[in-house]
């Protein structure tokens, strides 16, 4: 296999991920477990962000990394609306507080909210990656 294949492949798993877990997220709200589907969220829009900095030649394995690159080369350049890099900035720090923080839970709307903004942020990533 090929560096591109194996490029387009791990593009292709990364964007099912995220697919996954923006489903996983609707299954967390429907049991009542708003915390992990934010969790899920999160990391649906994790996965793209890393699906569409791979596509131009960059692997980044830190949460920090991403989320700068979604600054930098997303936000700054003028590629992606201002206002999704505020939305992935509170997902990761919702992402954060939910595994550091002792006794962390967020509500039911909260929840809610969380999961519709990542999925709409998700929808714009989505753009910017090949159809699968």
């Amino acid at each position: 296999m090929s560096p591109d294949e194996a490029r387009a492949r791990v593009i292709a798993w990364s964007i099912e991920r995220a697919r996954v877990r923006l489903d996983a997220a609707e299954r967390e709200l429907e049991a009542g477990v708003p915390q992990l589907a934010a969790d899920h969220a999160y990391y649906a829009c994790f996965h793209l962000l890393s699906a569409i900095f791979l596509q131009e030649g960059l692997t980044l394995k830190r949460h920090s990394a991403v989320r700068s690159a979604l600054h930098e080369r997303l936000i700054q350049t003028g590629r992606l609306d201002r206002s999704w890099g505020s939305v992935f900035d509170r997902l990761a720090e919702l992402r954060t507080k939910s595994v550091y923080t002792a006794l962390f839970a967020l509500d039911d709307a909260t929840g809610r909210a969380v999961v519709d903004e990542a999925t709409k942020l998700a929808a714009e990533l989505q753009r910017m990656l090949p159809s699968t």
